[in-house]
């Protein structure tokens, strides 16, 4: 019998008690009160591009919406496979899986709108190379419902580095917005997820503002 298989003591049930609390706490934070803007409407003026942060105008828009909308696309359906596999077993674990996606497929929706509105093509497909350097080896490692949570947080991490790595090279004050409020609700939703793996020990200090995924995670097309 392993340590997952052992029954519960009271302390253990004592504290997911008191962790029911905490992130139920959290994941009101998380509520529809925090969705990201919409982009701004096509009218917007050029008075409202910012030279602030180097950018590399709508060409390099595209290709960051499109990696950013690949991932959420990817992380929809990691989560459903969890599901449908019956990795998450616990209430909390359930109740916060489930918001999670809601949130991701809003995301995917708003990057949608935002790559159709520059022209271009939506890249509808999970992110190839992290669905297979990360995703599909991880889950056939999963064991237990903490291993998927960490997959989950590590999942969020990249995405939270993500919209914050656009901040910095997105060309409008809408986009750089969206994805700045985008990535607040991703690190919140790594913290959570965090707390009910019991990953505490293995958290980032902070969040770097490089492209967390490998140079052939980029979409160009």
């Amino acid at each position: 019998m392993t340590a997952d298989d052992a029954p519960r003591s009271r302390r253990d049930l004592l504290r997911l008690g008191g962790m029911t609390v905490v992130v139920g706490a959290l994941l009101a934070s998380c509520s529809s009160d925090d969705d990201p803007p919409a982009p701004a409407p096509e009218d917007e003026t050029e008075e409202t591009r910012s030279d602030v942060a180097p950018t590399g105008g709508a060409d390099l828009d595209v290709r960051l919406l499109n990696t950013a909308l690949s991932l959420e696309v990817l992380v929809v359906a990691t989560y459903q496979a969890s599901f449908d596999l019956g990795f998450i077993q616990s209430g909390p674990a359930t109740d916060a899986v489930t918001l999670f996606q809601q949130h991701h497929g809003e995301h995917q929706s708003t990057l949608v709108a935002a790559v159709e509105a520059a022209g271009a093509e939506p890249f509808l497909t999970p992110n190839p190379v992290v669905k297979a350097g990360l995703v599909d080896p991880t889950m056939l490692s999963v064991t237990a419902e903490r291993d998927f949570l960490r997959l989950a947080r590590d999942l969020e991490q990249a995405s939270t580095q993500l919209y914050v790595h656009a901040t910095t090279r997105l060309s409008t004050q809408a986009l750089r917005s969206t994805a700045m409020s985008v990535s607040g609700v991703a690190a919140r939703r790594a913290s959570i997820l965090g707390l009910l793996g019991d990953l505490s020990s293995e958290r980032l200090a902070f969040v770097p503002t490089d492209n967390p995924l490998p140079t052939d995670a980029v979409v160009t097309d």
